[in-house]
């Protein structure tokens, strides 16, 4: 092989997993074997904001993740992407699902501001970096190109579905404490601040830098939730 095409990870680890061996172990094991192999080009997913820095135990995870693969020397791209909208991504299946319920708590409101980016436009990124692979490797945000609330996506989901839940208002500070006493006392549920800090707060980035370098124009909302939810219905 002479691509590796990264996409094993987790927010949510499995039982008796830990983030760490989710998305730094699994991606230490696959650099070894990729350099064993005599791999060339690396593609990975990875999440706005990751930092091995950072407080925030998923975005140190996957920010050590990418740490190990620019350190391999291989060329090609990180991309840092955020809800994804495709047919069967766990996002857009998660929407659909929350559309059709008759009363809908939401935290927050859904007052939360997202980039979502479309399934095809990721799927267009990673076969650039695999026919032009750049070098020296680069590590860009690749986020769609409108801003809107968690509310406003939920609402044209709805739109398109011909729902109308009824939206219960959570406090943010309710479901932040329910995080910290789940990660205290029952670490295996996988409910954590961390968790609570990736779904909650808002994570933006700025789409400038992937637009300049794609040969692609990113796709708007309204495109992508039709494309999902069209094959569905």
């Amino acid at each position: 092989a002479e691509v590796v095409v990264h996409l094993a990870g987790a927010l949510l680890p499995r039982r008796g997993e830990t983030l760490a061996q989710a998305n730094v172990e699994t991606t230490r094991a696959l650099v070894e074997a990729a350099n064993l192999a005599g791999v060339k080009t690396w593609v990975f997913l990875s999440f706005p904001g990751a930092d091995p820095a950072s407080k925030n135990h998923y975005l140190a995870t996957k920010g050590m993740a990418e740490t190990l693969i620019q350190q391999a020397g291989f060329a090609g791209a990180v991309w840092r992407v955020p809800m994804i909208l495709g047919p069967d991504s766990p996002a857009v299946v998660q929407l659909r699902r929350m559309a059709r319920a008759p009363l809908l708590p939401l935290v927050g409101g859904g007052a939360v501001r997202l980039q979502p980016i479309a399934e095809a436009d990721v799927l267009a990124a990673i076969a650039w970096a695999i026919d032009v692979p750049p070098r020296p490797f680069r590590v860009l945000d690749l986020v769609g190109p409108e801003t809107l609330t968690y509310a406003e996506l939920l609402r044209r989901v709805s739109d398109r579905l011909g729902t109308r839940p009824r939206v219960l208002h959570l406090p943010k500070a309710a479901a932040w404490l329910s995080a910290y006493l789940a990660e205290a006392l029952m670490p295996s549920l996988g409910w954590s601040r961390s968790v609570f800090d990736i779904l909650f707060n808002e994570h933006l980035a700025d789409p400038a830098e992937a637009r300049a370098t794609l040969p692609l124009t990113l796709t708007p909302v309204h495109i992508a939730l039709d494309q999902a939810l069209s094959t569905r219905e």
